[in-house]
């Protein structure tokens, strides 16, 4: 029986769909667990990669706006109303609201097969301190002002049995004034809208329908200029009766928005359940470097939340806001992983309710040695939850570089009590083997470690991107890269949690940052899986190859690893090396790196999204 429930878990939430020719990536990370792993590849395998090597075979134009947020999707051998004949179709969604079907095969210049223009013009915000669009150019959205236009942010989901698109953009606001944020439907075959489009609008209110205030006595509701960047979730991913999640991002600072996750029926296109995470303090955004929710086979829906907190002290005229406080696990979820159950009521109505959660730790509680504050950018959700299929296992890390494991049936409703967890906290990013498993040993000041001279090398330790599983033929593996940091390797007992690692690449992300002991490498690597099955698994990366790609637009460099064989020659430190195969630069590519785009592989070609106005197309050299 057990059997049969993971092979229905398998079938019904895999994005990498097995098509009647091919493999279909309807969704971020492939599947609704956001394992990040494709295990229908049959082109690729470790030694064809190693020994022939890959050679880009064209570039899909993205001409409105060069920065590609949006993961690239995937549909084969579909049929397209342009020419009643069926196509493999790569759908790129950009910041200047287009959403373009290219043909993956057909030759450049006679391979795009229609673009949809979203109703309404993207945002563009006003530009505070002038720069370029690639140095220090701060805009009223953007601290660094690396994007030009403000569209489509987040990677829209596919619904393959409607043949439909979902995608949500911002509409409006010219020069600072206020955009508004709108959820769109899209016919695959034509890149026709189906309207009206749908306003993303939501507040908070009690059982009697009265507005709910916060601790600033305002509604809490949500504001149209909150971004929306974690990729969209439909469950199920396929059958009837799918609800689509959308989550959004919060404030970091009194005074600012709650975070919100949203939920829209796809049978009547209606949004029916709203739920903030904070009601009232400040943040707890959902934003998980662009990842997306996570469900499990119940259709519970899982997702890390970021940084927030209460407003500890103010006067009559909130000239002095004072400290800012923890959140409190009682009304406020800031920091913390939030397991959400969605329920049907009435006709067009449903409850979005908060089931079951775990807080880590207390922003106070983690306050550097050398100062008072008690309040630091740890933002646990910069990343998000796995959900590994056949397990009852869930799995997340964020920018303190810390592999939590959880079980999904009792997160454990508890604040900085590590008892909760299924094994004792463990460094991925930053120590390569991981700490001694005492509890809570755990903090060091966040952004750097000891100064220089007096350790190791100052250096960051984020993570960006959400681990990604695969269960190979030794079991399941665990893959990851912080920032200023390598491609790390960590065997996981899919039963007990337990975490050990296995080794580590020698090519380094931002590495002059790191040789310089300096800090602020954002954002490590972005990484897949491909494999057929449990063999011939490759580890697909992009990384920046120096600098801060959150302050600059910055090189980047895509590498192919073998996910289950180590190399023959260890790391100068010992430890064992993680085989690298084949990276960009032998194919002589240059791009501009989009720091929470991952690559994908399909059918035998990668995938990889630039801040050049392209989406580049890689196969195995003939």
């Amino acid at each position: 029986m057990k059997a049969v429930r993971m092979l229905l878990l398998i079938s019904m939430q895999a994005a990498a769909v097995q098509a009647q020719t091919g493999t279909a990536v309807l969704t971020r990370s492939y599947d609704n667990g956001r394992t990040g792993a494709n295990i229908t590849e049959t082109k690729f395998t470790p030694q064809t990669v190693a020994q022939r090597g890959l050679v880009k075979v064209k570039s899909l134009p993205v001409s409105d706006d060069p920065r590609v947020e949006a993961q690239p999707l995937y549909v084969p051998n579909l049929v397209m109303n342009k020419d009643h004949k069926a196509h493999n179709v790569v759908f790129v969604a950009s910041m200047g609201n287009h959403v373009f079907a290219y043909d993956a095969d057909a030759p450049s210049g006679k391979d795009l097969l229609w673009t949809s223009t979203l109703l309404g013009k993207p945002f563009v915000p006003a530009v505070i301190q002038a720069g370029d669009a690639r140095h220090h150019r701060q805009t009223s959205v953007d601290l660094w002002g690396i994007n030009i236009l403000w569209g489509i942010l987040s990677t829209p989901v596919i619904d393959l049995d409607a043949k439909r698109m979902y995608a949500v953009n911002w509409v409006g606001g010219v020069n600072g004034k206020a955009p508004a944020l709108f959820l769109h439907r899209i016919r695959l075959a034509d890149g026709t809208e189906i309207l009206p489009a749908q306003a993303i609008q939501a507040s908070f209110t009690d059982a009697s329908g009265n507005p709910v205030l916060d601790a600033r006595n305002q509604p809490v509701q949500l504001h149209s200029d909150q971004k929306q960047r974690a990729a969209l979730l439909l469950s199920p991913l396929r059958g009837p009766h799918k609800t689509l999640f959308i989550g959004i991002t919060g404030g970091e600072t009194p005074g600012d928005p709650h975070g919100w996750m949203v939920a829209v029926d796809v049978d009547t296109f209606r949004q029916v359940a709203a739920m903030p995470t904070t009601q009232q303090g400040f943040g707890g955004g959902i934003w998980q470097g662009s990842q997306g929710p996570s469900t499990d086979d119940m259709g519970n829906v899982y997702a890390m939340t970021g940084n927030g907190g209460f407003n500890a002290r103010k006067d009559a005229n909130d000239v002095h806001p004072g400290k800012i406080g923890d959140f409190n696990g009682t009304s406020d979820f800031a920091e913390a992983f939030i397991k959400l159950r969605y329920q049907k009521t009435d006709a067009g109505k449903a409850t979005l309710t908060l089931d079951d959660w775990f807080i880590p730790f207390q922003d106070s509680k983690r306050s550097p040695p050398e100062g008072d504050l008690d309040y630091q950018d740890q933002d646990l959700g910069s990343a998000a939850p796995v959900v590994p299929p056949g397990t009852n296992l869930l799995l997340g890390a964020g920018k303190d570089g810390i592999l939590y494991v959880l079980d999904r049936g009792n997160l454990g409703k508890k604040i900085g009590d590590l008892t909760a967890l299924r094994q004792p906290p463990v460094f991925v990013t930053f120590d390569g083997l991981g700490l001694s498993p005492v509890i809570p040993n755990i903090d060091f000041p966040l952004g750097g470690g000891p100064d220089p001279g007096q350790g190791p090398p100052r250096k960051t330790h984020h993570l960006h991107a959400s681990p990604a599983y695969w269960n190979g033929p030794a079991g399941p593996v665990l893959f990851d890269w912080g920032e200023n940091e390598s491609l790390r390797a960590w065997k996981i007992d899919p039963n007990s949690g337990k975490v050990d690692f296995l080794g580590k690449g020698a090519e380094i992300s931002s590495r002059a940052l790191a040789l310089d002991q300096s800090i602020g490498g954002m954002t490590g690597g972005m990484i897949s899986v491909s494999s057929h099955g449990s063999s011939d698994g490759i580890i697909w990366t992009l990384a920046p190859i120096d600098g801060n790609a959150n302050q600059d637009v910055v090189d980047g460099i895509a590498r192919a690893y073998d996910a289950a064989n180590l190399d023959s020659v260890a790391n100068p430190d010992g430890t064992p090396r993680l085989k690298l195969l084949w990276d960009s630069s032998q194919a002589r590519v240059a791009f501009h790196f989009s720091k929470f785009c991952p690559p994908v592989v399909a059918d035998g070609k990668l995938y990889i999204a630039t801040y050049d106005g392209r989406v580049d197309i890689y196969q195995l050299h003939p």
